[in-house]
């Protein structure tokens, strides 16, 4: 059996030909409508990747009708085809693997404190 290869057009495998200076180039959707596009390094977390498309988008217009930075989060669609709400801002872009290099801004559903404290509750039994 030959030994495996991967994909040379594989953006977001380690020895990709495509990001040679370690930067992808990423679509973002606002939900102001508004479209960034933005070089971000190929290993930055979720939480820098948001800090860059914030400081990105107080250029442009409708900047003022968005709310804190901490009210939204990322979602994509993930190389099994599933949406992914990327709430752990703690991952890394390359571990996510968006099938296209898109990230859509989304309102959170509820405070990020409140799901913790969920979780906590389910775990010790809390009703």
């Amino acid at each position: 059996m030959p030994p495996a290869v991967t994909d040379s057009l594989d953006i977001w495998a380690v020895d990709s030909q495509i990001a040679a200076d370690g930067s992808i180039s990423v679509d973002f959707l606002l939900p102001t409508g508004i479209y960034i596009n933005l070089d971000v390094p190929r290993d930055a977390t979720i939480s820098h990747i948001k800090q860059l498309l914030w400081k990105q988008a107080h250029a442009y217009p409708l900047f003022h009708l968005l709310m804190e930075i901490d009210s939204y989060m990322f979602s994509c669609v993930n190389q099994t085809a599933v949406h992914e709400e990327l709430e752990d801002e703690t991952r890394r872009l390359c571990d996510v693997r968006p099938f296209l290099p898109v990230l859509k801004l989304v309102t959170r559903n509820c405070d990020p404190g409140e799901k913790l404290d969920s979780k906590i509750g389910v775990l010790i039994g809390k009703g």
